[in-house]
Order: structure tokens, then C-alpha cells, then sequence
């Protein structure tokens, strides 16, 4: 998983990607809408609301096309079926662990 969270990053998104791993996507944050334009992929859009919550999940958007949602603070961007394919869905709880959290592991 990649993190956003700059308006640098965010700008460039996924645009020079042309493949996703199946366990891999980008955290945008703060994000309440993202676009597909320049894009090569279709991806899985899910929103989440600033306490975790998925507020809205827009699967299979293909490119030059827009998706946003009222309250969203980030955006998760999946590879195509990812979204489904791990449950998620509006009222399921996402966060997104440091890399620090995992040193004792």
C-alpha cells in the first residue's frame, strides 16, 4: 500500500501505473474525490470517512471518469475486484497501520 498524503502524490496518483499487484493500491489523504483521467487502469474507489468507515465504494471505474462523496476524508484506490474481493463495503471499518507498527512483528 502506498500513502498519499502529500498534494504532490496525490496529483500523481496512479497515473504512471499500468499494473497492481492484487494486495497493493494507494491511500489518499485528505481526499473526498479522485478522477480517472490519463489513467491506464481500472480500479476500485472506496471512500472512508475520517473515523475509518467506509462511507461509499465505487467498484470497477474505468479511466477518464470522476467519483467523489460527501464526508470522505480518504480515498482507497485497489486494483479492479480487490474492493469486493476483500469485503468491503459502506459501514466496514479500513485504517491504514505504519510501517513502524510492524518492526516487532
Amino acid at each position: 500500500m502506498r500513502l498519499a498524503d502529500r498534494w504532490w502524490r496525490r496529483a500523481i496518483g496512479l497515473l504512471a501505473t499500468t499494473q497492481l499487484a492484487r494486495p497493493s493500491g494507494l491511500w489518499l489523504a485528505p481526499c473526498a474525490s479522485i478522477h480517472t483521467f490519463g489513467m491506464r487502469l481500472t480500479i476500485d474507489i472506496v471512500f472512508v470517512g475520517r473515523d475509518g468507515v467506509v462511507l461509499k465504494v465505487v467498484p470497477r471505474l474505468r479511466p477518464w471518469r470522476m467519483a467523489g462523496c460527501r464526508g470522505a476524508h480518504a480515498v482507497l484506490e485497489l486494483r479492479e475486484g480487490l474492493a469486493q474481493a476483500l469485503g468491503l463495503g459502506p459501514g466496514r471499518h479500513v485504517s491504514l497501520a505504519a510501517p513502524d507498527a510492524f518492526k516487532e512483528l
